[in-house]
């Protein structure tokens, strides 16, 4: 009887998400051939093949598209059963922080899931500023905080890339103003090439202003949807009221923004350990985000 194998359905998950072998293999830290050769074994397991060539594309089959739907169930499940049997005996109390630059509800949804895995560990959960959480994980006040990694040198695990947008409200008009207004974090944060897009702008003779500055998401999401300026707003918090703008208004691209783990050098138990590795690998599994 045909087994399908878990390296070889995560391998096939990722051609699909990237639509290329070579881009599969570097995410996985394989070479293409091999890749190669896992999609051909598992071609030859089900009978068909998974893959057409689209230009420079490798685009789903027919046959493709109905094992993706398994493959992710599949992964899902064996990921549920190593998490449920390697943590359940595991206990104690892990302080996580949280950042509050991004959208919380996957985060939060994590941690809920977590918790029903690992009803003997108690998480206590804090929100603030990237900055605030990595000062808190040099002093040893958290267990863990996933935060921006633009914020320090400290050692983290990369967990996924935050793309940055402009977004104005709904009633902004950016023709209505000679110096524009700017709702950003404040101006001597690390973050998203805010001093770079700012410098484009001189250069191109844009006139602009800070009106707002936070690093709070709710505010600058109020602020923006307010009419107060052009916003910097995560892809994560955008919403339908806001509009994105970008080159065609004159605005100059943000860089991405990397989310890393970041763990306390005290902290050493079974729970953070538990914890820590359930983030890391929810976030390194194909379509997780």
């Amino acid at each position: 009887m045909n087994t399908l194998s878990i390296d070889q359905l995560r391998s096939f998950m990722m051609i699909a998400e990237h639509g290329s072998y070579t881009k599969a293999a570097e995410k996985l830290f394989r070479t293409q051939p091999a890749i190669s050769l896992q999609m051909k074994r598992l071609e030859e397991q089900v009978g068909a093949p998974l893959f057409r060539r689209v230009g420079r594309e490798s685009r789903l089959t027919e046959a493709g598209r109905m094992l993706i739907g398994y493959a992710r169930r599949i992964i899902e499940l064996n990921q549920e059963a190593i998490g449920r049997l390697s943590v359940v005996e595991a206990a104690g109390t892990v302080k996580i922080g949280m950042l509050e630059e991004v959208t919380l509800r996957p985060l939060v949804g994590l941690l809920t899931r977590f918790g029903r895995l690992c009803t003997r560990i108690k998480i206590e959960l804090e929100v603030s500023t990237s900055w605030e959480l990595v000062e808190k994980i040099r002093k040893n006040e958290l267990c863990l905080a996933v935060a921006n990694d633009a914020y320090s040198a400290l050692r983290s695990t990369s967990l996924w890339t935050e793309k940055y947008y402009w977004a104005i409200g709904p009633d902004f008009d950016m023709g209505e103003y000679d110096v524009l207004p700017l709702i950003v974090d404040p101006i001597d944060a690390p973050c998203h090439g805010l001093q770079e897009a700012l410098t484009e702008l001189d250069v191109a003779g844009k006139r602009w202003e800070v009106a707002f500055a936070s690093h709070s998401l709710l505010a600058t999401q109020a602020a923006v949807r307010a009419g107060l300026g052009v916003g910097m707003i995560s892809e994560s918090a955008l919403s339908d009221d806001l509009q994105i703008v970008g080159s065609d208004e004159g605005m100059p691209e943000l860089q991405d923004a990397n989310i890393a783990l970041y763990r306390g050098s005290e902290a050493k138990s079974s729970a953070v350990d538990s914890l820590a590795d359930f983030l890391i690998a929810h976030f390194n599994e194909p379509y997780s985000n």
